[in-house]
């Protein structure tokens, strides 16, 4: 079927698919079967699925968009009443999948063949040709199943669609949109809401909430009852599943339909027999690869989350295991299945295994879809001691702030905020009332009935006082009433005790009386620089604290998952606890996290016990959101003791054959090694040329500065002011991917050609780059400035990108730019910094796989951040210099220092000077061997012929290839071996 066969052919494999794969009788199947009036034929038909057969969907989709809605229309006229209706167009190679939405055709799903994965293409079928029970729960039928190219997906987007389309502006639906699109701004540091993301999230929890109820086999008759989790708590399951932002669909006519169509979806698994966290990989497969690289939403393989459990848990039965960032529950899954297997070995009844479990293993994460699934991963992980439970069984997993952004001071107390959107005063709780559990409850239960009779404020806080509460907390807790009662008059109650319930749990978890003894996970990994204004400022002010902020040129470097270590230990971790965190590679030798590894942290003392190395495992996530590599370690750290990490750490190398490999499958493809501990990366410049090195320009967003020529008419572009237009490209990112870019005629004086970090090989600059850079005289010029100046056409650009910028750009409190487009042009002088003009430079790329250098007499070009350049005082100081760059001996002695990329290391920004590189010196015999080498090698350079349309990579290949033929590269080689230091 993938080569696209002819029409007789597929249809021949298409029937044979039918009949093999779903049991499909002869006599069932219909070919050619003619519509009721006549105007066409129907391919094949069985039941209620038509499919209709095509040479090539790549150019014949239209025409199937315009047959597919008469072959629907005319079988569903056929069809058994209450069928669906979906129509299938396939080539072979793929299948799209379509059905009826009051009259209109709607895309329900698509599926590429994968040849080495027959499976796949039958379980991607299977729910809509012939649903089998008892399917066993994998992550990839699980994906297939319920993922974003999956039938039952396509069908519930378009069903959500046309409900929100009719309530989106209800003022409690809107309430729960933006309280959830409050959460994200916590989880990702920056808004990241849109109505899409929060139809998926909707989908996604209706899905998760059916599946808690599988679990104990319930039937589901009303949607109300599933979704707001009072079908579980009469079973008594309590904060498995709770009403939420999610359950919008019911206010609107053909909501329940959806709800009950999608819980029927579910019935075909075995879900007590699930072996791993299944549900992260369907979230996974719900969201967009772009926009999970943007999100973050990578969750750690099960086979290594398992490895860390094992090796921080001990001693199951007695440690009680918390996850401050549980994402979809997959450490909670792994530490729940150790507990169970310590127990059953202990032949311990199943009964107080069940209880171990809820008082042992906890989590927290603020995004309230991963509660969502945390929560059901927690009750999978059961299994079939489901059925052992107590009369009584919490599931201790929270939708909660662990950070505690929102915990302020109060005198001698503290309380926390609880934000209403979209400008309404928070809501203020005692924090000492929220650290007692049972207080705290009785102390809701009072304000929902307060609520439920319309009662004074007054009479409320008499309640809570008599319930318990201080005469101080009542009369804060009475104030808070007030504002209730109003957002209740308001239509915007539905919400808040499943808000206040689950936010303040974190102040619970961190009395001294509950804390953890092991803390585990994976925080978020999300750097400084990625951070909106006020986030940038929450960072800096908590990292502070703890002594852990490094300013300067570290500053953009700072990450959200040391606060994590930090803050994580002080509040959640017993005297003498346990971390375990995976965390990105950096952690272990960065000089931004020195104060993480040295236990130097204030407020709290941590002493690093261990680490895992994994850089050379692949693959593990993907690229991570915000990251500044996606290498990864896992780092061991233990509560009250002092002293920096041992003198060695564990390693493990080796490719995996998928990246949700088993737990057997990575033990055969890795290989461990005990290694020393990582080589700390210094700021601390061993040779001269650290100092004279400058990184070039920030010209981002890039479509605003790099450009092309633009398409003119009859009247072409003036020679003296040529128009251009912002070149778009794959480096660019968002939010500016979304934006127009400039176009328009710029005065010639401002057009300069554009040295990138892709522009520089061995000994040769590649393809140069056009740019409009505003800088004249060594000042940069605004819109304002270029019109004062008289260069109109470079006046119209800068305005066009300033006003985009203002829009686009982080802001600060209040509401501004957090920096202009001219400033953030010209940082750290980097632009300005070129305005002087020399004789000659040297230019090195700032990141790849091997470093590449050259030099360049053309004084007008201006560098690029991907790269740096210093001016040479001779052209044999140049030669000297590129040498030494262009070697594989440099490299080898900074790598272990690098960053590590996909698979290679990638950045090397400054790290070869911390190699003690001597300052060319004409009086050195060696010196001038090797600028008289480097000189021959850039006339070998020149020489070799370059594809016009390779791939910078693949020219640098070429290059270095010819380089070593000649015999050049050897020498140089030597030359730079032989160097001694200064």
């Amino acid at each position: 079927m993938a080569s696209r066969p002819r029409h007789e052919a597929l249809r021949g494999l298409v029937t044979e698919l039918l009949r093999e794969g779903f049991g499909a009788a002869f006599s069932e199947l219909e070919h050619e079967r003619y519509l009721i009036d006549n105007s066409g034929r129907i391919d094949v038909a069985w039941g209620a699925t038509v499919i209709e057969l095509k040479s090539d969907l790549r150019r014949e989709e239209r025409d199937v968009l315009a047959r597919m809605p008469d072959y629907l229309a005319d079988a569903s006229r056929a069809s058994a009443a209450g069928r669906t209706t979906v129509g299938l167009a396939t080539d072979g190679a793929t299948l799209l999948a379509y059905t009826l939405d009051r009259g209109a055709l709607s895309p329900i799903g698509r599926y590429d063949v994968d040849v080495e994965h027959p499976e796949r293409l039958l379980s991607w079928l299977e729910p809509l040709l012939s649903p089998v029970p008892e399917v066993m729960p994998t992550p990839i039928t699980v994906a297939l199943a319920f993922g974003r190219y999956s039938l039952a997906f396509g069908r519930a987007h378009a069903a959500l669609q046309r409900l929100w389309a009719e309530v989106g502006d209800h003022p409690e639906v809107k309430l729960k949109r933006d309280l959830w699109d409050g959460l994200l701004r916590q989880v990702y540091g920056d808004d990241v809401g849109s109505d899409a993301l929060f139809l998926q999230h909707t989908y996604l929890t209706i899905l998760v909430k059916a599946i808690a109820a599988r679990v104990l086999d319930l039937e589901i008759g009303d949607p109300a009852e599933m979704l707001s989790g009072r079908l579980l708590t009469s079973e008594g399951i309590v904060g498995a599943v709770e009403a939420d932002f999610f359950d919008w669909p019911l206010i609107v006519p053909g909501g329940e339909d959806l709800v009950r169509s999608l819980a029927a979806e579910t019935i075909r698994f075995r879900l007590r027999d699930v072996e791993v966290d299944v549900l992260k990989s369907l979230y996974e497969s719900l969201i967009d690869p772009d926009e999970r690289h943007d999100l973050g939403e990578y969750y750690t393989p099960d086979w290594l989350a398992a490895r860390v459990v094992a090796a921080a848990v001990p001693r199951p039965l007695e440690q009680r295991v918390l996850d401050p960032s549980c994402g979809s529950g997959t450490f909670l899954f792994h530490a729940l299945r150790r507990l169970i297997a310590a127990g059953k070995e202990a032949r311990l009844p199943p009964a107080e295994i069940v209880a171990a479990c809820a008082d042992k293993v906890f989590g927290i994460d603020v995004h309230p879809v991963a509660v969502a699934l945390a929560r059901v991963t927690w009750l999978l992980a059961l299994g079939d001691l489901v059925q052992d439970r107590p009369p009584t069984l919490t599931v201790p997993v929270y939708m909660g702030d662990s950070m505690q952004w929102s915990l302020r001071p109060l005198g001698a107390s503290a309380e926390v905020l609880v934000d209403v959107p979209p400008n309404d005063p928070p809501l203020r709780i005692p924090a000492g009332l929220a650290s007692d559990l049972a207080l705290f409850e009785r102390a809701l239960d009072e304000l929902n009935r307060g609520l439920d009779t319309l009662a004074e404020p007054e009479t409320v806080r008499d309640a809570i006082a008599r319930a318990g509460a201080t005469a101080e907390d009542a009369a804060l807790l009475g104030r808070t009433f007030a504002q209730l009662k109003q957002l209740f008059l308001d239509g915007r109650n539905h919400i808040w005790t499943f808000i206040l319930r689950n936010l303040l749990r974190p102040v619970w978890l961190s009395h001294p009386d509950h804390r953890a003894d092991v803390l585990i996970g994976n925080p978020p990994w999300i750097v400084y620089r990625h951070l909106s204004a006020d986030m940038k400022d929450r960072l800096r002010e908590a990292l502070q604290s703890y002594g852990l902020w490094v300013g300067g040129s570290l500053a953009t470097h700072q990450d959200m998952f040391a606060l994590f270590w930090a803050r994580g230990a002080e509040r959640y971790l017993r005297q003498g606890g346990t971390l375990a965190l995976v965390l990105p590679y950096a952690a272990l030798n960065a000089p931004v996290f020195a104060g993480m590894r040295d236990g130097t942290l204030q407020r709290v003392r941590v002493a690093i016990t261990g680490g895992w190395g994994l850089e050379r495992v692949w693959p593990i996530f993907g690229a991570q959101s915000g990251s500044s590599t996606t290498s990864t370690c896992v780092l061991f750290g233990e509560r009250d003791r002092t002293g920096g990490p041992p003198a060695e750490f564990d390693r493990w190398v080796g490719v995996l054959p998928r990246r949700d490999a088993s737990e057997a499958e990575a033990a055969d493809a890795l290989e461990h090694l005990r290694a020393p501990w990582p080589r700390a990366r210094t700021l601390i410049a061993a040779s001269p040329y650290r100092r004279r090195f400058r990184q070039g320009a920030t010209l981002t967003p890039r479509r605003f500065f790099l450009v092309d020529n633009a398409a003119t008419g009859r009247l072409l572009s003036r020679r003296d002011a040529p128009r251009v237009r912002g070149r778009v490209g794959n480096l660019d990112k968002a939010p500016w991917t979304g934006v127009e870019p400039p176009e328009g005629a710029v005065e010639r004086a401002f057009l300069r050609r554009i040295a990138l970090g892709e522009s520089v090989a061995p000994y040769r600059l590649l393809d140069l780059a056009t740019g409009v850079v505003p800088m004249e005289g060594g000042v940069i010029l605004t819109a304002a400035s270029a019109d004062s100046r008289g260069h109109r056409g470079l006046a119209a650009w800068l305005r066009d990108a300033e006003a985009k910028w203002n829009e686009h750009s982080n802001k600060a409190t209040d509401g501004s730019p957090r920096v202009t487009l001219a400033q953030s042009l010209n940082h750290l002088q980097k632009l300005t910094a070129q305005a002087t003009k020399h004789p000659i430079r040297v230019f090195c790329s700032a990141s790849g796989t091997r470093l590449s250098a050259c030099w360049s007499s053309e004084d007008d070009l201006v560098v690029d951040k991907k790269a740096y350049w210093a001016a040479a005082h001779s052209i044999e100081e140049a030669a000297y210099v590129a040498a030494v760059l262009n070697t594989s001996v440099v490299l080898d002695r900074v790598r272990d220092l690098q960053p590590v990329g996909q698979r290679d290391p990638r950045d090397f920004d400054n790290l070869v000077w911390t190699l003690p590189i001597p300052e060319f010196d004409a009086a050195e015999a060696l010196h001038q061997d090797l600028a008289a080498a480097a000189l021959h090698a850039a006339t070998v350079s020149a020489r070799v012929g370059l594809p016009g349309e390779a791939h910078f990579t693949a020219k640098r290949r070429l290059i270095r290839q010819a380089l070593v033929a000649d015999g050049v590269a050897e020498t140089i080689e030597r030359l730079v071996d032989a160097l001694p230091p200064p």
